[in-house]
């Protein structure tokens, strides 16, 4: 049994492009997610809770959860300002290395009115640069990649740091405006 959790740890650490014992974190095999909420003073881990095709759930003790698509923030819920979904199909060719011109992403909300509202940005891919960025205890190369979006009301500006497997090992993406930025970093069991 042990020798199947240290393989399925080895595994994980080799699609993060961590590789090396030093990033395992224990005997879990299971990842976890690091989320910084700082506009709301929050900050915890989250495990997945579910997978529905390319969308990835996580969920945190307190039950908020961070729904990504191909490391695309595409919905909240339990932190108040929720972003309801989105259309981020812009923003997932951005982090898979296209998106060069100018496109839409809509984001859906819902006001205390339970009532449905959006916002539409246009956004693109502004920059990419191959970087060494921390993951854990170590240096690991990665692209961060930034997208900047704009509307008549505000202009705001995501960036996902991914491997080489294509994985986002860290972000920082806009969710609303009570919430602000969402923080998140991959740790690698």
């Amino acid at each position: 049994m042990v020798a199947t959790i240290l393989g399925a740890c080895s595994q994980l650490t080799s699609l993060a492009g961590l590789g090396g014992s030093e990033v395992v974190i224990g005997t879990a095999t299971r990842d976890s997610l690091q989320v910084s909420v700082p506009v709301l003073g929050a900050q915890g881990f989250a495990t997945e809770a579910a997978r529905i095709g390319s969308v990835v759930t996580w969920r945190t003790a307190d039950n908020a959860t961070f729904s990504f698509d191909q490391g695309v923030i595409v919905s909240t819920r339990g932190l108040g300002d929720d972003l309801m979904g989105a259309d981020a199909t812009q923003s997932i060719a951005a982090v898979n290395g296209g998106a060069l011109a100018w496109a839409p992403r809509i984001n859906g909300y819902m006001n205390g009115e339970y009532q449905s509202f959006f916002m539409t940005f246009q956004c693109r891919r502004s920059d990419t640069q191959s970087v060494q960025t921390p993951v854990g205890n170590r240096l690991v190369t990665a692209t961060r990649i930034t997208e900047a979006c704009i509307n008549d009301e505000r202009q705001i500006e995501n960036t996902y740091w991914r491997n080489s497997n294509g994985l986002v090992l860290k972000s920082r993406q806009w969710v609303s405006p009570g919430v602000g930025y969402v923080e998140t970093e991959r740790v690698i069991r």
